[in-house]
């Protein structure tokens, strides 16, 4: 969708979108133009979207990889189906709620929970998911991979796990020299199996420049190439080999090891996939829909999303490329502050901005966005053709 259509000003007024009881159709009672939602309100461009589906998807391909994009992203069933639909072989997640959502909509996909799962309730929760769905666990630690050993028998299950290892990031994960000793006493469980090895350069988020990436995203693939080779030197299989933020994505490939690669940022990019030269803003395919409620000064404008709907994100995983809190399309200025229900913004003295007019805002951290949101305005051309239901939005368990 261009500028000009989405830019839009005025003060339209219509019943506020409902949410579809189908995250596929429209409700009748949603407004077909974007300009006259209810505010703020999260719109999809749809053409974008799939663009970047398909694009990554082809990337995949190319390079001999697997696709298991990340959830966390957009943290909608219907978003999965398409990633599906266009090669992806499983789905990523962050957390059991999401698992749940995915299992819930009949989504019939391979999911690794990419997150170490050590105590009650979240493993009976995961037992039963694991029960419904082909579901894989992260593990990093002999003491946590009996825990999940012990659940399984206790649920009757044999369970798929993989070995998290730290290229870097200094989160969770094994050391790569010490992967084989912990796939050595996976074997020793006898409900457990091992599916694979991965790892997640979120370090990448915090790179300066796109040679910087490329950097992090050689050590990324070599740290988990390593690990497996390690193991398998000692006659433990890992079938599948994985890596991938959506900076580090691009510029992995297959043939030296690495099998699979798992972004989730791409499907809609942000304004700190921007700065990282990730992405340009002609590919961002979501953008926050905000309203001019004050004109306090010439200087100074106020919209009505705040810290609730955009979050406070000055970039993920300690980024210092941002320094304000969004990136305005089709209308100059700056998003400078926040507050709860508030956005400030410092404009042109001669900015035409008056209140009622619609404002856009692209993202700092999309993923904190979405989870802070209810649904998604699917968008082609100004108008809207699609409500999304976000699934798993708050889930945080």
């Amino acid at each position: 969708m261009s500028e000009a259509t989405l830019q839009g000003t005025g003060s339209p007024t219509s019943p506020p979108g409902t949410q579809s009881s189908s995250p596929d159709t429209m409700s009748s009672t949603d407004p077909d133009d974007w300009t006259r939602l209810d505010t703020p309100a999260l719109l999809v461009d749809l053409d974008r979207l799939e663009l970047n589906v398909r694009t990554m998807a082809d990337h995949a391909a190319r390079n001999g990889l697997a696709l298991r994009p990340h959830f966390k992203t957009h943290k909608s069933a219907a978003i999965a189906r398409r990633q599906l639909e266009a090669g992806a072989v499983g789905i990523t997640v962050a957390k059991l709620d999401e698992a749940e959502a995915l299992i819930d909509a009949g989504v019939d996909a391979s999911i690794l929970l990419a997150y170490q799962v050590v105590a009650a309730p979240k493993l009976d929760r995961a037992m039963a998911l694991a029960a419904r769905g082909r579901l894989a666990i992260a593990v990093d630690g002999v003491e946590g991979a009996r825990r999940l050993d012990t659940a399984a028998r206790n649920a009757g299950l044999r369970l798929e796990v993989w070995i998290e290892i730290d290229s870097g990031l200094q989160r969770c994960g094994v050391v790569p020299a010490d992967a084989p000793g912990l796939a050595r006493a996976l074997t020793m469980l006898d409900r457990l199996r091992l599916g694979g090895m991965f790892t997640h350069a979120g370090q990448s988020y915090a790179a300066r420049d796109v040679a910087e990436v490329q950097t992090i995203a050689a050590a990324e693939a070599k740290a988990v190439i390593d690990a497996a080779a390690a193991a398998r030197a000692i006659g433990i299989d890992v079938p599948i080999v994985s890596a991938g933020s959506t900076p580090t994505a691009r510029h992995l490939i297959g043939g030296g090891g690495l099998t699979e690669i798992r972004p989730g940022t791409y499907v809609f990019y942000d304004a700190l996939q921007i700065a990282l030269g990730s992405a340009r803003i002609e590919d961002c395919a979501l953008m926050v829909a905000t309203t001019v409620v004050s004109r306090p000064t010439p200087e100074r404008a106020v919209i009505d999303a705040g810290s609730k709907t955009l979050g406070l994100d000055l970039g993920a995983h300690s980024s210092t490329l941002l320094t304000d809190y969004g990136r305005l399309v089709g209308t100059d200025g700056r998003l400078v502050r926040l507050s709860e229900e508030h956005g400030v913004l410092e404009i042109p003295a001669d900015s035409p901005l008056v209140i009622g007019d619609r404002v856009r805002v692209i993202p700092n951290h999309v993923c904190s966005v979405t989870n802070l949101g209810r649904r998604f305005y699917g968008i082609r051309e100004g108008i809207v053709e699609e409500v999304m239901t976000i699934d798993a939005a708050g889930g945080v368990h």
